[in-house]
């Protein structure tokens, strides 16, 4: 007994070590069948038809690829259903946006400020709002950077907001639960330069999301991170202790709860040419102050960065797109981390963003990303 229990240990690390894991503790291993070869633009994961398992959607060659998680897949580069776009896409968003209970999708490009709205069959099929392509602002440099959505003025309804690099601007379109948006009254709203790929939530609990923008100026000096704060006119203003100071020059922003107090806190990475991320803790009323541990240390640059509790034990964790990597770090629910077993997870070169789901229904949170510079898309399964 002993002995077949020995032999099916190191067939076990003999796996880990072909397929690029070290550490048979590891809490992320390649899923089978990956990496797959699909050059893709922009991607998303929900669960977007209806049996309760994350799926992963890939913008490539201006089509909507769609990759529906089960049990037991093995990955291929076959999409289980595609939709046809007529343009160019860089960011892309998961929401229901009409209230049916399914899935649509929000679709922006780095050159248009036009915000396309497709809305969910629950099958995996989409197909265009009335009204799609929004305008969500008019200018003559569109470098849209940036997408989120959330509920900005609190009429229950979901809105969009879009980060304009150049123009130094956020702009927002106020959602009417139906798939329809209209540009709120005085958007764009100032942010500071190069807002890079923002992140919102209720900082401040009134009821209104609110948007955090990173300022990405190639400047060392400038080391700020914009909190706009949502209001029931459809306004965005600063916080009143906006811009937050960073630790560098910083470039994505993600929020949730790291530490339990059930208030959204920020965690914020740091540009190219340095290390590891600014964490801020929100105290109480939408305030601010840098989290016990900040900086955090990763030992490696980090772009995109999702919270998540990767190891189900109850507090926030970091996953974070590491350009050859994909690094997690586990919370301890204080704000402090420590990297998990085996992280950095090795991937292609060219991961920069992620996307976090539950792709084969086992109750555990797996990771994808687009290596951009391999050309290739990695997914990894969580144990």
């Amino acid at each position: 007994m002993r002995a077949n229990l020995c032999l099916a240990f190191v067939a076990a690390v003999v796996l880990l070590l072909h397929a690029g894991c070290s550490d048979p503790n590891a809490l992320l291993v390649p899923a089978p069948g990956s990496p797959i070869k699909i050059v893709g633009s922009a991607m998303a994961a929900r669960d977007v038809n209806g049996d309760a398992i994350g799926d992963l959607l890939v913008v490539a060659d201006q089509r909507l690829l769609v990759f529906f998680g089960r049990r037991n897949r093995t990955w291929t580069d076959q999409p289980d259903a595609i939709t046809d776009l007529p343009t160019k896409v860089s960011e892309m968003a998961l929401a229901d946006l009409d209230e049916d209970g399914a899935a649509d999708i929000v679709l922006a490009d780095h050159e248009s400020y036009d915000v396309a709205v497709w809305l969910g069959r629950g099958d995996g099929q989409f197909a265009a709002a009335a009204g799609s392509p929004f305008v969500a602002r008019e200018g003559e440099q569109p470098h849209t950077h940036g997408l989120a959505v959330a509920d900005a003025n609190g009429d229950g309804h979901l809105d969009i907001v879009t980060a304009n690099n150049d123009d130094g601007d956020v702009s927002l379109l106020i959602g009417d639960g139906k798939g329809g948006f209209d540009r709120a009254a005085d958007s764009p709203f100032a942010c500071g330069e190069r807002p890079y790929p923002i992140a919102a939530s209720d900082v401040n609990g009134d009821g209104c999301a609110d948007v955090l923008v990173p300022n990405s100026v190639p400047d060392p000096e400038v080391k700020s991170l914009m909190v706009l704060l949502g209001s029931r006119d459809g306004r965005l203003t600063p916080a009143q202790d906006s811009p937050l100071v960073c630790d560098v020059t910083v470039w994505y922003a993600a929020t949730g709860d790291l530490n339990g107090d059930n208030r959204p806190d920020i965690v914020a990475t740091h540009s190219e040419g340095y290390s590891g991320a600014t964490i801020f803790l929100n105290s109480a009323d939408g305030k601010f102050a840098a989290a016990p541990g900040s900086p955090l240390e990763f030992g490696h640059g980090a772009w995109g960065v999702e919270i998540v509790d990767m190891n189900r034990d109850g507090h926030a964790d970091l996953a974070v797109a590491s350009d050859n990597s994909i690094l997690v770090m586990l919370g301890d629910g204080t704000g402090r981390f420590r990297p998990a077993a085996g992280s950095p997870y090795r991937t292609g070169k060219g991961a920069w963003r992620l996307v976090v789901a539950d792709f084969n229904g086992d109750g555990q949170p797996d990771a994808a990303t687009r290596c951009v510079e391999a050309n290739r898309v990695e997914i990894l399964h969580g144990r």
